[in-house]
């Protein structure tokens, strides 16, 4: 995955926002989104939706990949592309995947197979 994602867009939040704004937006979404909340013929959209919030939270949740990230997104908006940190970008974002297995891992089965998933869709 080279595309850029703005985190802040996919969470509807602006990129001020503190963490607790960040933790209720994704919560938010999460909570509408979810595939166990849709019908059984939506579920393979709102799995992929689903997939594109926990990578955007897990971009921005922890404050040290935050940093990182905020970077990269000043050189993406200033130039249009991040050719030049394609190396951070990747890493970044399996710091992301990681991020979401770990905190599905705590919840003892969890409410949705977002690391797997999220992993799965870095290899792609």
């Amino acid at each position: 995955m080279d595309e850029f994602v703005d985190a802040y867009a996919v969470l509807g939040v602006r990129p001020s926002a503190d963490h607790e704004t960040l933790k209720a937006a994704y919560r938010r979404l999460a909570a509408r989104h979810h595939p166990d909340h849709v019908p059984d013929d939506e579920r393979v959209e709102a799995t992929a939706r689903m997939q594109r919030i926990n990578m955007a939270y897990g971009l921005v949740a922890e404050p040290a990949r935050r940093r990182q990230y905020d970077q990269l997104r000043a050189l993406h908006r200033a130039r249009g592309s991040i050719r030049e940190a394609e190396d951070l970008w990747l890493q970044l974002l399996r710091s992301a995947g990681q991020w979401v297995g770990r905190q599905r891992r705590q919840t003892q089965g969890g409410w949705y197979r977002a690391g797997y998933a999220l992993a799965r869709w870095l290899r792609e």
